[in-house]
């Protein structure tokens, strides 16, 4: 589908639900990480892939993530 790439392109009824997608696809990390540094990328995907695999068992989360933090090493910046 030809658009133009104008303003109206962007008010057309099957773009409506993909521009939503990709603003909030786009905004998300902003919203999460006040400061995105790329030192620390790799972390950003793993922190996300942890709450994601425990997303289902809420009230285990946060024993889960004290075990987590109890054996890992300091990670200083």
């Amino acid at each position: 589908m030809v658009t133009g790439g104008d303003a109206a392109s962007v008010e057309l009824a099957d773009f409506r639900w993909l521009n939503a997608i990709l603003g909030n696809v786009r905004h998300a990390p902003h919203g999460t990480y006040q400061d995105l540094s790329p030192r620390h990328l790799p972390r950003y995907p793993a922190e996300f892939c942890y709450r994601f695999n425990r997303r289902f068992d809420l009230a285990a989360m946060l024993p889960h993530l004290g075990s987590a933090a109890a054996h890992t090493p300091p990670m200083p910046r």
